[in-house]
């Protein structure tokens, strides 16, 4: 899928909403998927990485 089809629906999806009185509730429940992205995004929810065992002859 192209950007421009991409940008054509979610044009298609505002102006919908828009016309039906939904704009905020749709506004609002996009700020909700964007917090919860940026949380399981955060470090902690990687997991750990392995390491390779180190000897510690130099």
């Amino acid at each position: 899928m192209g950007l421009n089809k991409l940008i054509e629906a979610a044009l298609v999806v505002v102006l919908s909403a828009a016309a039906v009185g939904v704009l905020p509730k749709l506004v609002h429940a996009v700020r909700v998927v964007q917090l919860q992205l940026l949380k399981e995004s955060q470090s902690k929810h990687w997991g750990r990485g392995l390491l390779l065992p180190m000897s510690h002859d130099f």
